[in-house]
């Protein structure tokens, strides 16, 4: 499972394999990367359909906004817009300009949607509480730094309840908002600081200072199973690279 691969060496993995397709302009590199990350995480995790389309769907709208925009706009840069009615008519060396704007626009929006496929397999297998552990093991990660992340990481749905407290509060008392009124926002923003200041005296109290050892309840570790799925992840697409190259 997905779930129990080491996050570290996950994150090193999916950063490796997003600068090796930095650097490629193969589109169906791009499309087999997409391909096998949503087969991995339908077939290799506990992550149903509809969470899955719900995250794509986002990445599906911004690529067709850069193919969009890498077929209409030449290549100089110059921002003038391509009339696509007179296609037919030009001459073939305008055609063949043409042609290659198609398949930079497919370049830009295949790498996206590789780099969005890489992402959101990372984020729907990786729990945050054992991905903090990891960096807190394997990288070394200061605990101060560490647990300020988790922090942030619990915070944000905590705002998001806030939030939804605050317009049911407001709703409640008679007082008409608009979707785009700041009163909410302001009023979630001093609960959170609140709430961040009532974790910061929590854990002074409890003696928690960032340099004075301490036990940990969970204690990730590298497995060399771990080390071979990267090594398969990897090498798959270093193997696209040149395989689909020539």
């Amino acid at each position: 499972m997905l779930e129990r691969w080491n996050p570290t060496v996950k994150a090193a993995t999916v950063l490796v394999c997003v600068i090796l397709l930095s650097f490629e302009y193969l589109v169906s590199l791009n499309l087999l990367v997409l391909g096998c990350c949503l087969l991995l995480v339908v077939f290799g995790s506990r992550v149903s359909i509809k969470k899955l389309g719900a995250l794509l769907l986002p990445a599906l709208v911004a690529a067709f906004g850069l193919f969009v925009m890498g077929l209409y706009y030449a290549k100089s840069g110059s921002g003038q817009a391509v009339d696509m009615q007179a296609l037919s008519a030009m001459p073939y060396a305008v055609r063949a300009a043409m042609s290659q704007n198609l398949y930079t626009a497919l370049q830009l929006a295949t790498r996206l949607l590789a780099f969005a496929g890489l992402g959101i397999l990372f984020a729907l297998t990786t729990d945050s509480d054992f991905f903090i552990a990891s960096l807190l093991h394997q990288c070394k990660l200061p605990p101060k730094f560490a647990y300020g992340i988790l922090a942030a990481f619990h915070l944000m749905p905590g705002m998001m309840r806030e939030y939804d407290q605050v317009r049911t509060a407001f709703a409640v008392r008679g007082l008409k908002i608009g979707v785009f009124s700041m009163k909410p926002v302001f009023t979630m923003l001093v609960n959170s600081v609140r709430w961040s200041e009532s974790v910061a005296m929590a854990m002074e109290s409890k003696g928690f200072c960032g340099t004075a050892p301490r036990t940990y309840y969970t204690v990730p570790k590298v497995h060399p199973a771990d080390l071979l799925a990267a090594a398969l992840c990897i090498g798959g697409v270093v193997a696209g690279m040149i395989g689909l190259r020539y």
